[in-house]
């Protein structure tokens, strides 16, 4: 426990998470806790998406006639065939080869892909486009995709990016490929590209300008007693940031962190506080 002759700089409102801290772990002391600001980037994506709809019964038997006849009519002879004008005919033969499901050629010719619909007993409807958001978390090392926009809030914090250089290790979103796009939509159970149901993402872009959204973190500064070590711990509410504690705690090793101006954690709060809790543990 940090020693009560010692006074340590922790926020107010974060006392509560420093007592549970502490009381959890009694090798471990909080030397100081405060919160802060950090920005996220939003990113607005469109989609380009192809999905199909069932086949009606004149689209069948006209890709049927094109599989299955040994010579494949024309327009005018499967209208004979099957009785019809053959304006419909001809109207849904130039449907289906804007679809790429015929080739725009007589006599009535399947392509490959209106083959795999055929299977699938549908047709691909006109491509059409919807817009996500890429959100671009530095400190987390996260790039995530969503359906909403992140909600503007202001915080009025101290920015963390004043006190720490945040080196960024997330691959530009403009450098992705189709496939990482398409992956991380699944992975965000975003019901936009399920290519066992014939929906797919075929293309994306990034539309500009991107957005700056601000986020609260807490942090810690934690002494580990038993291993003799100082260590910061970063949270969003009560979520540790895992990614997060571990950069930060790396550069806090490297020395490119201030304690003193981060969260006024001067050496002299440090040593003494230190001394008292190895001097209480050797007691």
């Amino acid at each position: 426990m940090f020693p009560a002759s010692v006074n340590r700089p922790i926020d107010d409102h974060l006392k509560n998470i420093v007592t549970k801290i502490e009381t959890e772990n009694p090798s471990l002391s909080v030397f100081a806790a405060r919160q802060f600001r950090y920005s996220l980037c939003q990113n607005t994506v469109e989609l380009t998406i192809k999905e199909p709809r069932q086949l009606n019964v004149l689209e069948e038997f006209i890709i049927r006639a094109g599989i299955e006849f040994e010579t494949p009519p024309t327009a005018d002879e499967l209208a004979s065939i099957l009785g019809l004008d053959s304006v419909f005919v001809h109207s849904t033969i130039s449907t289906l080869q804007s679809l790429q499901t015929l080739a725009v050629k007589s006599p009535i010719t399947v392509t490959a892909e209106g083959r795999l619909f055929y299977e699938r007993g549908t047709v691909p409807q006109p491509p059409y486009a919807v817009q996500i958001f890429a959100i671009t978390d530095s400190l987390n090392e996260q790039l995530s995709f969503q359906s909403e926009s992140l909600n503007d809030v202001i915080v009025n914090l101290p920015d963390l990016a004043t006190f720490l250089n945040i080196e960024q290790k997330i691959n530009q979103l403009s450098s992705l490929k189709l496939a990482e796009i398409q992956q991380f939509i699944q992975d965000a159970s975003l019901k936009f590209h399920i290519p066992e149901e014939g929906k797919i993402v075929t293309a994306f872009k990034v539309i500009p300008p991107s957005k700056l959204f601000w986020k609260t973190i807490s942090l810690f500064v934690i002494f580990d007693v038993i291993e003799d070590k100082l260590n910061i711990q970063i949270r969003s509410g009560k979520r540790i940031l895992e990614t997060a504690s571990t950069r930060v705690s790396s550069l806090l090793n490297e020395g490119k962190i201030s304690l003193q101006s981060l969260c006024d954690l001067s050496n002299e709060i440090i040593n003494s506080a230190r001394e008292a809790i190895l001097k209480q543990r050797n007691s």
